[in-house]
C-alpha cells in the first residue's frame, strides 16, 4: 500500500512528525496528489520549507489511518 505522507522535519511537541494523508493502491495514483499537495503547500508557505510531502510504500496496515476530508466541504 502507498501513503501519501507529510513529514515535519521540525515537529513541534506534542504534534506527531509524520501524519498519514491518504492511501493508494500504486505508487502512479499516489504521485499526482503529492505534487498538488506539495505546489498547494509551497504556494501556501512560501518561506517554509521544513516539511516534506512523499509517496511511502508500507507493506503492512499503515499505523496511522489517513484522514479523509471532503473537499467540498472545505472552505
Amino acid at each position: 500500500m502507498w501513503l501519501l505522507v507529510i513529514v515535519l522535519l521540525a515537529a513541534p511537541s506534542g504534534v506527531s512528525r509524520e501524519t498519514v494523508l491518504n492511501a493508494f493502491q500504486t505508487y502512479e495514483s499516489c504521485q499526482p496528489e503529492r505534487n498538488r499537495v506539495g505546489f498547494e503547500m509551497a504556494e501556501s508557505y512560501p518561506y517554509e520549507n521544513d516539511f516534506r510531502v512523499v509517496c511511502e510504500y508500507r507493506e503492512n496496515h499503515p499505523s496511522q489511518q489517513p484522514t479523509r476530508v471532503d473537499p467540498e466541504t472545505q472552505a
